[in-house]
């Protein structure tokens, strides 16, 4: 059994592991710390794919489960999150077998947009060093971050409103940069290596507030690379 083989797998298997760890804490109301096991996975995510390119190493299995494990991690433990804070709102009036009906049938329309966007992602054939529509990861990110913020009376607005735009930003067909690294040359990468510039200056600045700013900035920066692209041609 050549074991080398299943470590990018073996990786992948810990993202998803990472986002059942996150239910978990969400269903118990610890929902920061639900958001942290979110960014947990999103580093097997992405460390996944680096270590299957290191080891020259690549199979259909490690796609298909790569994406079974990017819609618990990335799209139902964000949900979750999003379930608690709105019912946190006081917006349960309804209720059915114990569930509040309004935030789950608010939260649980991210987990099937992010479906959709995963299952684009693998039978796109242009999807590579562009991504079409906004990540399910940077999606979910942005959800993680609401528990760090303050409510207000007008959270419970302010969260519907983000859920639908996310939503429908992850089926959208506008050019996005892909961060995934083919090589670690600056001139091949000054977008990238920029954008984890700003992110790191932000998070030091602003700690895991600092996540809907940076999924702004790496948008403003894909706006630029797609016109530098432009430009060349």
């Amino acid at each position: 059994m050549n074991i080398i083989k299943h470590i990018p797998n073996i990786v992948t298997l810990l993202n998803l592991f990472s986002g059942t760890c996150a239910i978990l804490l969400a269903t118990t109301g610890q929902l920061q710390y639900a958001a942290i096991m979110i960014l947990v996975a999103a580093v097997f995510d992405f460390f996944d794919g680096l270590v299957a390119r290191a080891l020259h190493v690549k199979s259909a299995v490690g796609k298909e489960l790569d994406s079974l494990s990017d819609i618990v991690s990335f799209g139902v433990a964000p949900a979750m999150i999003m379930y608690y804070l709105i019912s946190i709102q006081g917006i349960a009036d309804f209720q059915c077998c114990g569930i509040f009906i309004v935030p789950a049938v608010v939260s649980f329309l991210f987990p099937c947009f992010a479906a959709l966007r995963l299952a684009k992602f693998n039978i796109d054939p242009r999807e590579g060093e562009t991504f079409y529509g906004l990540p399910t990861p940077a999606a979910a990110f942005v959800l993680a971050a609401l528990p760090f913020y303050q409510s207000n009376s007008h959270a419970y607005t302010i969260y519907i409103i983000t859920i639908l735009v996310l939503c429908l930003a992850m089926i959208s067909d506008y050019p996005l940069l892909s961060l995934k690294f083919k090589t670690f040359i600056l001139k091949d990468n000054l977008i990238r290596y920029t954008l984890i510039i700003v992110g790191l200056v932000l998070v030091i600045c602003m700690q895991f507030k600092a996540i809907p700013l940076i999924i702004i900035a790496y948008i403003i920066l894909s706006i630029v690379n797609n016109n530098l692209k432009n430009e060349k041609h």
